[in-house]
């Protein structure tokens, strides 16, 4: 895969020289006040990249397609992981955006694009992911595309102090479909 285009974004495999900002998103409090994962050193994140190229996961950045100064701008990153062609599948993760692209509507176009490489291009049959359950603004981005809540795991992260409830989410090519 090259490169996915959409009206405002566009979607190109993770490369190293977006480390650094990705790696900023992973420190930011309002990013990570959702997301499954801890801060890490750069060096970790370089093993973290170096990893996902072995395991042929599909990470990719997120650019805007800023219409005022023709440029791209990085602005987050969003990817399919533990891809199973045999079964037809693969886990919706690593939704990050940059606080200043909040709102704007580009998470929603790079997930539509996104799925429909899912299930278009990959030819998978499902796409499954998980959320805290106080995440409302990703749980209604996910509903908005016709996944489905599969049920739900109590207490099952430690994250910022407390334990957190997960909600399991899927959606199936005929659900995308229809």
């Amino acid at each position: 895969m090259r490169v996915l285009e959409g009206e405002k974004v566009l979607l190109k495999p993770i490369e190293q020289e977006d480390l650094s900002f990705l790696l900023d998103l992973r420190w930011d409090k309002e990013v990570t006040e959702y997301l499954i994962h801890d801060a890490i050193s750069m060096q970790n994140q370089q093993k973290w990249f170096e990893d996902l190229v072995k395991k042929g996961d599909l990470a990719l950045s997120i650019f805007y397609k800023n219409p005022k100064t023709q440029s791209l701008e990085l602005a987050g990153t969003i990817g399919l992981y533990d891809i199973n062609h045999r079964h037809q599948r693969a886990t919706l993760k690593g939704t990050r955006i940059h606080p200043k692209y909040q709102g704007t509507g580009i998470v929603f176009e790079a997930m539509a694009l996104l799925l429909d490489y899912a299930f278009n291009t990959l030819n998978l049959q499902r796409v499954s992911g998980d959320s805290f359950k106080e995440n409302k603004p990703i749980l209604h981005l996910l509903e908005t595309f016709g996944f489905k809540v599969e049920g739900c795991l109590r207490s099952h992260y430690f994250h910022n102090g407390k334990y957190k409830d997960v909600v399991l989410t899927g959606l199936l090519r005929e659900e995308w479909e229809g």
